[in-house]
């Protein structure tokens, strides 16, 4: 039995409402989330097992089921301060909404929940949700500290992120699909995608969506990441996941490098640049690797490989004109030596809401 099927995309379709993430998250694909929705259109796809193994804010599972272009979701996350939260959104959003309206974003609350270990997947809930608001980009390594500083004598204060009817109304939104959300996951990405394997779905019935650590500063923006040997062994995974995926990845030049040799049945390799609402190109934030035969050539918000050479061709400028189409196994890659050395993350810069 193959999976479901819907019209390709030809004209592009107004899309619905976007559908956010209560949580802030670093490295969040809220704005990724279009981009896939657009490649499963695009190659005529509704899977009947989408399979997110590093979850984080899950906002590209969300708005896929939101708009309804895949059947089942299997979330996957190591953290279990984040895994408790999604378990609550799906299994108990009412006590977690009743939790979240007492709580009082303070210094002092800030403190406690820093410090406590909760007993309960509830009580991990509650702690990921109020430390996710009140920290600095939503950072919930021990490295972060609260929003404001702890002198709070900055513009933006604890609270400035903690708009408690807003966030019950994500939640209430979200909890809607729990019928259709398989099994959240606390654990490793291998066992999760082990256990999808098993379930005995066809290849053509599975996509999943891998958006793994920032390879750089990853100590400083979550509390599990990845080593070098989970980098290369996740790069070794991608050609035995039974499945079509697509992998996103920060920019960084090791990273890059290592994908661009199209090896494990990878057919695309591109680099995504962010576009301003006039269409200037920003500096390339993220690399896709995919198995699908048909990848977008633009989105609202993303631009591709091809989209930009022929953009650097119409208008080059010091930016652009860093780039090098550099050969790689018969297949071509883009590099862009200088743009990739401004494209250190640091926190602050994080598109987090």
């Amino acid at each position: 039995m193959s999976s479901s099927r819907v019209p390709s995309a030809g004209r592009r379709q107004r899309r619905p409402d976007v559908l956010l993430s209560p949580l802030r998250y670093p490295g969040g694909k809220r704005r990724l989330a279009p981009y896939v929705a657009e490649a499963l259109r695009l190659n005529g796809l509704r899977p009947r097992l989408y399979v997110e193994p590093f979850a984080g804010g899950a906002s590209v599972a969300i708005q896929l089921l939101h708009e309804n272009l895949v059947e089942q979701v299997v979330l996957g996350e190591k953290d279990p301060m984040v895994a408790g939260f999604w378990k609550a959104v799906f299994t108990d959003h009412e006590q977690l909404i009743a939790r979240l309206q007492k709580l009082k974003p303070t210094l002092e609350n800030w403190e406690y929940y820093r410090s406590m270990r909760p007993r309960t997947v509830l009580g991990w809930a509650v702690k990921c949700l109020f430390l996710n608001r009140t920290s600095f980009s939503g950072i919930l390594s021990p490295t972060a500290g609260p929003i404001g500083g702890r002198s709070q004598a900055s513009e933006h204060r604890i609270d400035c992120r903690f708009p408690v009817e807003r966030l019950a109304n994500r939640i209430r939104q979200i909890a809607a699909f729990a019928d259709r959300v398989l099994l959240v996951h606390e654990g490793d990405w291998r066992d999760l995608i082990e256990h999808v394997q098993k379930l005995g779905y066809e290849r053509d019935q599975v996509f999943y969506y891998l958006d793994p650590p920032f390879y750089e500063k990853a100590d400083r923006l979550y509390r599990y990441y990845f080593h070098e040997r989970d980098h290369q062994e996740l790069h070794d995974t991608l050609g035995k996941l039974g499945g079509n995926y697509i992998l996103s990845y920060d920019a960084a030049e090791p990273i890059v490098r290592r994908y661009s040799a199209h090896a494990n049945g990878t057919r695309h390799v591109e680099l995504l640049y962010s576009a301003t609402r006039r269409g200037e190109l920003i500096k390339a934030r993220e690399l896709i690797v995919s198995n699908l035969p048909r990848l977008p050539e633009h989105t609202r918000l993303w631009r591709s490989k091809r989209e930009a050479v022929s953009h650097a061709l119409r208008a080059p400028d010091e930016s652009v004109a860093a780039m090098e189409a550099v050969a790689l196994d018969g297949r071509e890659a883009l590099f862009l030596p200088a743009a990739l050395a401004d494209a250190q993350v640091s926190p602050a810069s994080l598109d987090v809401r």
